[in-house]
């Protein structure tokens, strides 16, 4: 029996091990952990799962809620047991137990059953409920109602802090529990017996609108009272005694600083005693802090320190009574979202002395105060000035500021030896000039971020440094400028919660930081802005009187709460919001609806790119959008998001009504605002060129907004997206057209319409205007403007986010692939990254969903991806691989390894030469097959085409291998000044000097350069290799030079020179005819002329054939007559009848040919065929069987312009080398550019293609020919 039972015991153990280990993280209540001052009797309970195994599911939970710890931990729910509820359900989960009552204190666990087990209960969470009425609290609003001497109204208005305090005798009771709730207003600190309550946090309460909403807080300060309390709070004036009051009829006053307190002591013989304020309090004005002014700054008198005021015993008979304030008229709300703190900048500071001031960079512009122990005599004045950026001259630029003086002043006691920073002002800079403090060091200061206290949400990494630039700049700008409401700025006299920044920003930032409590908060703001005719202040709380009646700016409420539901699963703010958007859209379309449309429109697409670098606003009507099309567009959408909120409350006649609304204003908007007139493309088909099918006056927002709500017709939808391209790759030359409505569509809408590769050339772009130009320009967070580096002062805050638009949003959801999949929290999510980026080898992203963490980490060629991804329990995902399977999983850790297609299968391989370089931009490639199978590829590499520092680079790739090895420097244009190549180079004292790029060890003396030009590769009968190329400064300037390798291209010799007046194969490759090397080659000097030179290899001797004459013809730069065809850069092919014959690039938009009957001595007249060319050049290869094969840009210059776009580029093939017929495109992303091609038939019959890819990487690709059809 004993045997058995052991067997038995051991199989328990062994089944029990195989169990999964599932484990309850992260209670929280209201989306807080412990929090205190709920304001509401029905808190909301959520969690996270984790398991060591897959594919767990909840499938029920059970939650005990207890009156005590004691209690909870007896499994005791005697508030509430919910017992075992069969629900996959984790989020916002109602409490349904007793009635809770003002200042009640709950405990609560939970734990769960899963298709893997049953959890241990979970740590066990603390709540407790605020006072739910006004009725249910004590005491009175005391403070100072007047202005002591020195302090003032108007434009700089100036208060000192007030300093209230009152002792109690609070008996020999043994205390239970104490619970303090205040609400200090504009700001508090709050003491017990000399020590701090909520030391971690700054700037409290969270700003409101008084009128409306009063915050209060509650802390846990039983550990602080003793049998004799002191209690001391000091008042700062934030946003009630305004900074501004110099324009009454913008800025609202609310009158001076107050608070009010109620600390609720509960005795262990179950007796109460509130510590409540009033009259009986004393105050005084006469601290410290003399000043405080959110814009102005600190004025701090450590003369006038007061000791210890806020102890038992302090003399504080010269005090003044406190007096009995007027009473704010919001209510008074518990705060359920948290306060700010302040951390330390983890960035060394620089200091230098500049004009005999102290200037301190910290080396990232951010939003706070800056710590410091004052150094002087008693009497002396230390001043921080605060800035943003430098002038040229090292000082600080204060002009973007406007009239806020931001500078905090301590005047010193002579006796200091603790940090001081100010308590009530913080400021937006990276640099501060100091004065009155001698010998400073970057020891003496320290920067301390001040920001909503919140934790990071997302984490985003890639291969592209300057997107990873970008991205921790919007991380910095996003933090900073989170002050218990998001705000604009945090540095000159604004500082203001727009709503319009923050429309669709609230999305992308949501990736970023766990932003929900923020937002929930900000849409009761939003509400209570609202006036009793629907119509919303512009921001909110409405701290500016900014009632512009307007649309794109309030729709940031039902946008935001739908935000708050889809990543949070919050659907509170939508219950809570919806009839303050059903009153304001019924006010709207009342109001302005004119044949179906919305007339009225404030803002516009807000800070476009302006025509000019000075300007704010652009003043060309063809960048700027229809206002009435955009407010349109946004009532529509809104229309839409009433229809689903009013189902989610199942009111479904209401969600009939707006449904029926929206669909007859989009009728309305296309009738008014599609054009439609086809067959206007000049080059149909080509995505550059589209028909005149577009929105408005074709800007890019016009024909966004359509596309993002869905207005667009199937039919049309083509061409409106190719609008958008064209938009941005040909009106604006590859950058962003776009202000702040139109901004927040871009991305998205390019990634999900097939232009992945757009968006994130605009994600990565480095140059005006764009988000890495910012970054490239010493930003360190988002300027307010795409030109903040040259723009106006007046409008120019280095640290705004309003322009980032849906950039974080498509960083996370198109390049990481992390989507919603059924559309609230993550339930159910979709990986689904834009694989088809080219550019773009890898991305390292997660989020932690309010599910738990999702990871998308991948890394690709172009034709094999990587993948490990994550998704937390009780969730499922689908997994979109670019082959296009689609893999169904549950939660847990996978890793996915995928083929990669290519875009057509005759592309049998495809990658780069190199994924990253020292060298930025490349161009002109040649290739070469040696003996042994290996490829070897020579290019001209540097910082762009001409620029002295361009070298002459090879790659090789090893047969069998998928990859390429790094570029090897093969030539330079270095030359020894006074040298005969020197001479033969036209080198001299002006020429730029050899330290401008890389440079080859031999060179000696003193040494100069110039750019190097189209390598050529050849590789001679007894095997050694000629590497030609030009050295010039532009093409006039070529002189032809050589270098050789005996060993397959790993070495190479010293540059020899090609005779004076010779520069070898311009292009393309030679063709070794009758021992004779037959070189394709030409000059842009008068006129495009072709010409060959030709080595013999017997004699050792280059002849020079040409030029070759042209028959005339028209260009497409200059129809107006005809001339002799302009023509350059042959390609030779051998025709089967013993001919030889060139193809060329021409400006007469078709490419250009010639024929020899003798080997190349003679020419026929240059001719052109019916075979597209776009003025850039082109190669082609005689194949093994006859045919021949051209890779060629497949476009036609259009006629009155001097080149056509370098894309797409393709294959052709030809039986005779007259007649083409197109056979393959390996390129066609309206990017620009795919060009200067190279072309070889390998041993094994396949073609070998290399390129230029976007003048930044060479790309190669292998044609199985038989896989062409």
């Amino acid at each position: 029996m004993r045997k058995y039972t052991l067997l038995y015991i051991m199989a328990l153990f062994t089944a029990l091990s195989a169990m999964a280990k599932v484990t309850v993280n992260s209670p929280k209540t209201e989306n807080l952990c412990n929090p205190l001052g709920l304001d509401t009797s029905a808190p909301r309970f959520s969690w996270q799962i984790t398991s060591d195994k897959k594919d767990v599911v909840q499938i029920a939970y059970e939650i005990i809620v207890a009156s005590s710890a004691e209690n909870l931990n007896a499994d005791n729910g005697d508030l509430w047991s919910s017992g075992k509820v069969e629900s996959s359900e984790q989020l916002w989960i109602t409490y349904a137990g007793k009635p809770l009552k003002s200042n009640q204190r709950a405990y609560w666990k939970v734990r769960i059953h899963t298709n893997k087990g049953k959890s241990e209960w979970s740590q066990s969470q603390e709540f407790g409920i605020g006072l739910l009425k006004e009725t249910h609290w004590s005491g009175r609003w005391i403070g100072l109602e007047r202005l002591m001497p020195g302090e003032a109204h108007g434009l700089h208005s100036r208060l000192a802090a007030r300093y209230l305090r009152k002792e109690f005798d609070l008996g020999d009771k043994e205390i239970k529990r104490a619970t303090a709730h205040i609400s200090g207003l504009g700001l508090y600190e709050l003491y017990i017996n000399g020590k701090e309550i909520g030391s971690s946090e700054v700037l409290k309460p969270v700003p409101s609108d008084y009128r409306r909403t009063v915050y209060y807080n509650s802390y846990d300060v039983t550990s602080a009272l003793a049998k004799n309390t002191a209690i001391g709070i000091v008042l700062g004036n934030g946003r009630m005694f305004t900074m501004r009051q110099h324009k009454p009829y913008k800025s609202p006053a609310f009158g001076f600083p107050k608070c009010r307190i109620n600390i609720i002591v509960e005795y262990a013989d179950g007796s109460k005693q509130t510590l409540k304020s009033d009259e009986s309090w004393k105050v005084t004005a006469d601290g410290p802090i003399r000043a405080n002014n959110e814009y102005d700054g600190e004025e701090y008198d450590a003369r006038m320190e007061l000791g210890s005021w806020s102890t038992v015993g302090y003399d504080d008979s010269k005090w003044l009574k406190a007096e009995r304030t007027d009473i704010p008229y919001g209510t008074l709300r518990g705060q359920m979202t948290p306060n700010m703190t302040e951390e330390k900048l983890a960035i060394k500071p620089v200091v230098s002395i500049v004009d005999g001031k102290t200037i301190i960079d910290f080396g990232q512009n951010i939003a706070g105060w800056i710590s410091f122990i004052p150094r002087g005599n008693a009497g002396d004045t230390i001043r921080i000035k605060y800035a943003e950026k430098l002038n040229a001259d090292g000082t600080i630029y204060l002009d973007n500021l406007r009239d806020a003086l931001s500078e905090d002043i301590y005047i010193c006691n002579g006796e200091e030896t603790q940090p001081w920073h100010a308590a009530f002002s913080y400021h937006g800079f990276r640099y501060a000039q100091i004065t009155g403090m001698s010998n400073v060091t970057a020891d003496d200061f320290t920067a301390l971020v001040v920001s909503d206290q919140m934790e990071t949400s997302g984490s985003f990494e890639c291969s592209d440094p300057i997107l990873n630039k970008i991205m921790k700049n919007a991380w910095w700008g996003v933090k900073t400028n989170y002050k218990g409401m998001p705000v604009d700025c945090p540095q000159r006299n604004e500082r203001q919660p727009w709503l319009g920044d923050r429309t669709v920003g609230s999305l992308g930032e949501s990736f970023l930081f766990h932003n929900e409590r923020l937002y929930s908060k900000w849409m009761r703001d939003i509400c209570e802005s609202q006036r009793e005719d629907g119509v919303f202040s512009d921001v909110a709380p409405a701290f500016w009187n900014y009632y512009n009646d307007d649309v794109t700016w309030p729709a940031a409420l039902p946008f935001t709460c739908d935000m708050l539901y889809r990543q949070f699963g919050n659907k509170q703010p939508i219950i809570n919001s919806y009839p303050y958007i059903k009153r304001w859209i019924e006010h709207v379309i009342g109001e302005y609806t004119r044949e179906g449309v919305i007339t009225k429109d404030k803002y516009g697409d807000w800070c476009v790119p302006p025509e000019k670098l000075d300007m704010i606003h652009s003043q060309d009507p063809a960048r700027k959008t229809d206002g009435s099309l955009i407010s349109t567009a946004y009532v529509i959408r809104c229309l839409q998001l009433l229809e689903e909120f009013a189902a989610l409350q199942d009111l479904d006649s209401e969600a009939a009504n707006w449904k029926s609304q929206r669909e007859e204003m989009s009728k309305a908007f296309n009738k008014k605002f599609l054009y439609i007139k086809r067959g206007t493309s000049v080059r149909p088909g080509h995505v550059l060129y589209p028909d005149s099918v577009f929105y408005g006056n074709n800007t890019a927002t016009a024909n966004l907004l359509p596309l993002a709500f869905g207005l667009v017709p199937d039919d049309c939808k083509d061409d409106v997206v190719k609008n958008i391209v064209e938009n941005i790759i040909i009106k604006n030359k590859e950058h962003v057209s776009c202000g702040v409505i139109g901004i927040s569509w871009l991305m998205r809408m390019l990634s999900e319409n097939g232009f992945a590769d757009v968006a994130y050339l605009l994600a990565t772009q480095k140059t005006y205007p764009s988000w890495g130009y910012m970054a490239e320009n010493g930003a360190t967070t988002i300027w307010e403007l795409w030109n903040g580096d040259k723009a106006n002062p007046k409008m120019n805050s280095g640290n705004h986010v309003m322009l980032l638009g849906d950039l974080l949003t498509w960083c996370y959801q198109n390049l990481g692939g992390i989507r919603n999949g059924n559309g609230v929290a993550y339930k159910h999510i979709i990986l689904k990254p834009d694989f088809n980026i080219q550019d773009c080898s890898h991305a390292n992203v997660s989020y932690q969903t309010p599910y738990g963490k999702v990871v998308s980490n991948w890394k690709k060629t172009l034709q094999q991806l990587s993948w490990d991804v994550e998704v937390p329990c009780n969730t499922t995902a689908e997994v979109h691989l670019p082959d296009r399977t689609v893999k169904k999983i549950g939660s847990g850790k996978y890793h996915f390894e995928c083929k990669i297609p290519t875009c057509h299968p005759a592309i049998v391989e495809d990658n780069f030469l190199y994924e990253t370089t020292s060298f930025p931009q490349c161009h002109a490639g040649t290739i070469l097959e040696l003996p042994n199978g290996d490829l070897l590829a020579s290019y001209f590499g540097g910082t762009r085409e001409r620029n002295p520092d361009v070298c002459i680079w090879v790659s090789r790739k090893a047969k069998g291998s998928d990859k390429w090895d790094e570029p090897v420097l093969a030539a330079d244009g270095v030359f020894e000044l006074g040298t005969p190549d020197a001479l033969l180079a036209g080198i001299n004292d002006s020429t730029t000097e050899a330290s401008a790029g890389p440079i080859l060890p031999y060179h000696n003396g003193t040494l100069k350069r110039k750019a190097c030009w189209n390598p050529v590769l050849y590789q001679m009968p007894d095997g050694e290799i000629l590497l030609f190329f030009k050295i010039g400064l532009k093409v006039a300037d070529w002189t032809g030079w050589l270098v050789k390798s005996n060993d397959g291209g790993k070495t190479w010799s010293k540059r020899e020179p090609l005779p004076k007046g010779f520069i070898g194969p311009v292009k393309n490759k030679p063709e070794l005819i009758n021992n004779r090397l037959v070189c394709g080659s030409s000059t842009e000097g008068d006129g495009w002329r072709l010409h060959f030179e030709i080595y013999d290899l017997a004699t050792k001797q280059w002849k020079y054939v040409g030029p070759i004459e042209a028959e005339d013809a028209i260009r497409t730069d200059k129809p107006e007559k005809q001339q002799p065809i302009f023509i350059i850069q042959p390609s030779i092919i051998k025709l089967k009848d013993g001919r030889l014959q060139v193809l060329c690039r021409t400006r007469n938009a078709k490419i250009g040919t010639s024929f020899s009957s003798d080997g190349g001595d003679t020419w026929s007249k240059v001719t052109l065929l019916d075979v597209p060319n776009n003025q850039s050049g082109t190669d082609a290869v005689t194949l093994k069987d006859g045919r021949h094969a051209l890779i060629y840009n497949n476009f036609e210059t259009v006629l009155g312009t001097p080149k056509g776009p370098r894309t797409p580029i393709s294959i052709a093939l030809s039986d005779d080398g007259t007649n083409w017929q197109h056979a393959l495109t390996l390129e066609d992303s309206p990017i620009s550019q795919y060009s200067y091609p190279a072309i070889i038939q390998g041993k094994d019959g396949s073609l070998h293609c290399i390129y230029t890819w976007r003048r930044l990487r060479m790309a190669y690709k292998k044609i199985d020919l038989k896989k062409l059809k």
